[in-house]
């Protein structure tokens, strides 16, 4: 028997659990989790899962291009594997590169380059262009379609009961999320501490969902406002990464406490009808026992702002444009792997009560960069914020320049990516969904510009 099917007979078996993602400061990597909302050209329309001009239709042209491995769900490819990175699908059909892991941010924006030219060679002669951008512009809900992947059947039953708006974010709305390590529990719990403060103001500095079924949604980051009435047991900000005393220990009770969706045997997803991990150790459900394996797949279905698994994953922000979703993980990199830069980051937002950090948590979402974050604005906070971590990135000996898209935020029209979306659709643009898709869809690296035919022969 492997130890992931080890029998749990309590939460005491769970301990030391954390502990085993520590790494030595010389280990630590970086990766990152970017989010893209597939589209028709001609209309801005979300593509559908099936058919000629499809998410299965862009996947298996990267498969015969070579290089990737296809995953199947019974006869439908619901993701692919190459060597480190991994491609996979969001309920609406949303592609994510799973990014392997990076020691230098160099290599992370060569991987989303690759990735972002390869995907665009194949999806350009099908009509397709892939958005950086918080939530779907233009389809309705109704008319996105489910990817056939057996655990967002659960989810989508269960999600619609916690919440009113649990299937907007599964179908609708497209993310970054960072993945970055620790030394130890102390390591581990410091940056906890320290991002779970500062990812609202992050939502803001990033903050690019503003649209939806064409109108103003009346927030910067809707995407942010959505997972705020997704469900309260499993998502949001956690009150006990504030306490200086906060351990290991306390995320996994959080963790064991938390209602389980589902658990895996013999490839079937087994509904757990909202039973407690902590219940479901104590008692089992239907003659299936707790696993170190279900436990593991627990913790993917806990939506916290900053979540532990057996790193830190930061997953406050909207998508972006390459340059600007590359942009988000050198800033988490330059506050959180630099003592001197994670202590003066924190400090921006260490004064802040329970209270306050609610109310900026919603204000971030609905006013971007003119949320009030104590006496300053979010605009303010974060050319505090970006300064702390060019200073951090240049002790690491990283290049500054790959926060260059947020300090033309910060220092050129001053507003969220949101804000100027909106602008422009309202303005220059005249509603036009073909504009907004040529605009949106861009590849912004560098990088790119170098790249040619052979970056995506290459990936």
């Amino acid at each position: 028997m492997s130890e992931a099917d080890r029998v749990l007979t309590g939460p005491n078996d769970l301990e030391g659990y954390f502990d085993q993602g520590s790494r030595p400061r010389e280990e630590w990597g970086v990766g990152i989790e970017y989010e893209r909302l597939g589209v028709l050209q001609d209309s801005g329309q979300a593509i559908p899962y099936y058919g000629p001009r499809s998410v299965c239709a862009v996947l298996t042209r990267l498969v015969a291009a070579g290089g990737w491995r296809p995953i199947y769900a019974g006869k439908d490819i619901i993701a692919l594997e190459g060597e480190g990175p991994r491609v996979t699908l969001e309920p609406g059909g949303q592609m994510e590169l799973s990014g392997a892991v990076h020691g230098r941010l160099v290599d992370l924006r060569d991987e989303v380059a690759r990735f972002t030219t390869s995907v665009q060679e194949h999806s350009e002669p099908l009509g397709i262009a892939w958005l950086g951008l918080g939530l779907q512009p233009f389809t309705p809900l109704s008319e996105i379609a489910w990817v056939p992947k057996p655990r967002y059947k659960i989810m989508s039953a269960y999600l619609a009961k916690t919440g009113s708006l649990g299937h907007v974010m599964m179908k609708q709305t497209a993310g970054v999320q960072i993945n970055l390590d620790y030394s130890d529990e102390q390591d581990a719990l410091s940056k906890f501490r320290a991002s779970m403060g500062l990812t609202s103001l992050v939502t803001a500095l990033f903050a690019n969902s503003s649209l939806l079924e064409r109108r103003p949604t009346g927030f910067q980051s809707y995407r942010s406002r959505v997972w705020q009435d997704t469900d309260p047991a499993r998502c949001g900000l956690l009150s006990f990464a504030f306490d200086p005393d906060a351990t290991f220990a306390r995320y996994r009770d959080y963790a064991l406490d938390v209602p389980t969706m589902f658990i895996l045997r013999r490839g079937v997803f087994v509904d757990l009808e909202g039973l407690s991990f902590r219940e479901f150790i104590r008692r089992g459900f239907a003659g299936h026992r707790a696993t170190l394996a279900d436990f593991q797949l627990h913790l993917t279905t806990l939506f916290p702002e900053v979540r532990l698994k057996n790193h830190l994953e930061i997953r406050g922000g909207d998508s972006g444009d390459p340059a600007l979703a590359v942009s988000q993980v050198a800033l988490w990199k330059g506050i959180l792997y630099h003592a001197a830069a994670l202590e003066e980051a924190w400090g921006l937002v260490s004064p802040l009560t329970w209270e306050e950090r609610l109310a900026f948590h919603l204000q971030a979402a609905q006013l971007g960069l003119g949320a009030r974050l104590g006496k300053m604005t979010a605009l303010q906070a974060g050319s505090e914020l970006l300064d702390i971590a060019r200073a951090g990135l240049a002790t690491q000996g990283e290049p500054a320049e790959l926060l260059d898209p947020l300090r033309e935020i910060l220092e050129g029209d001053k507003v969220s990516p949101a804000a100027t979306l909106q602008r422009r659709w309202l303005g220059e643009w005249k509603q036009s969904p073909r504009r907004l898709v040529e605009d949106c869809s861009r590849l912004t690296l560098k990088f790119h510009k170098m790249a040619g035919e052979s970056l995506a022969e290459d990936f």
